[in-house]
């Protein structure tokens, strides 16, 4: 029990050298405390004794005279490497978290969730009204991205579709990594215009800039026209049952239109098993309990049950080596 109550002692210690960017001043090779203190701006003697915690939790090495290296763990957390997690770690200790989670026993006790009762606002609408938590939001669901997103890559087939939208896309950088494997593919990033406005000086699409359009929208009012296919990755899951239906139910009319009988629909999601061991998406689960207002992970059934009521059917769930699956239905 105390492992588990001392986990904020880790949480923090993580998000806190992330959001300092301590990796980024360190390498396999050992260093001195004292020089990456003095390169990172922090107080030695402090980030000697967080450095020593974590070291003992697998993301440094400490050698004799208060010298640290990286692990491969702990590169994951460098602003450089190919599958950074560090702007996640970043996000999950911004205020609008932190205030979410401190009301999370009035979110078990009345199902309200931890922003409207901290702010009395929807996340998005939070974060719309303070750019720099929805930057560091928006940054980290690009590093969701680079590592579920390649996983999800590895096991589907776009090779069968002219024009692929991904709505509520971000930055792209799923979008792009689908547009390099599929040469002949023309990509659609669909979001909104505060989150759009960012996506071009990313470089996502530096390798197939003549095949992709920026469009600006709700999901909740219209998606992209003229597609044979949609996509959306971590996005059913912030919202409750009838909001999730009428996104899909949007994308039926689309579909409906311009490839009934080829045309499909694409979810990136953790799917909850309905055994009782543990598990990533029941973890995902209680973020979506705090900091969404319905939002949940949803059983191999519940899809199925969402898919329905949008006038969909499932027609599979393809595991990946990442907890996300690639969801795929069609009218």
């Amino acid at each position: 029990m105390m492992q588990m109550l001392f986990g904020k002692m880790a949480f923090f210690s993580v998000a806190s050298i992330a959001r300092l960017g301590i990796p980024d001043h360190m390498s396999e090779s050992p260093r001195d405390v004292e020089d990456i203190a003095r390169d990172s701006a922090t107080h030695a003697p402090s980030l000697y004794r967080v450095l020593r915690l974590l070291a003992g939790m697998g993301l440094f090495t400490e050698s004799g005279a208060r010298h640290f290296a990286l692990t491969p763990l702990g590169a994951v957390l460098r602003t450089d490497h190919p599958r950074s997690m560090r702007d996640v770690a970043i996000m999950f200790s911004d205020p609008w978290q932190l205030a979410s989670y401190a009301h999370m026993p009035e979110s078990i006790r009345t199902g309200a969730d931890g922003p409207t009762l901290a702010f009395g606002e929807h996340a998005f609408d939070y974060l719309h009204k303070h750019p720099e938590q929805g930057a560091d939001f928006n940054r980290a669901m690009t590093n969701f991205s680079t590592g579920a997103g390649l996983a999800v890559l590895a096991v589907a087939d776009f090779s069968r579709f002219t024009r692929l939208a991904d709505c509520g896309g971000g930055h792209g950088m799923f979008l792009g990594k689908i547009l390099e494997k599929y040469p002949k593919l023309e990509g659609v990033l669909f979001d909104l215009p505060e989150v759009v406005s960012g996506a071009p000086e990313t470089g996502h699409f530096r390798h197939c800039e003549g095949r992709i359009t920026y469009e600006l929208g709700s999901f909740f009012e219209h998606v992209p026209g003229g597609c044979d296919a949609y996509i959306m990755k971590h996005i059913v899951h912030d919202w409750d049952d009838e909001s999730g239906r009428r996104i899909l139910g949007l994308m039926r009319e689309q579909l409906l239109k311009t490839a009934p009988e080829t045309g499909r629909v694409f979810l990136c999601e953790m799917v909850v098993p309905e055994t009782p061991e543990p598990g990533p998406a029941k973890m995902l689960d209680i973020e979506m309990l705090v900091c969404t207002r319905g939002g949940k992970e949803r059983t191999a059934a519940e899809f199925g049950e969402l898919f329905a009521a949008a006038g969909l059917r499932m027609v599979s769930i393809t595991p990946s080596h990442s907890p996300v699956c690639l969801i795929e239905a069609a009218i």
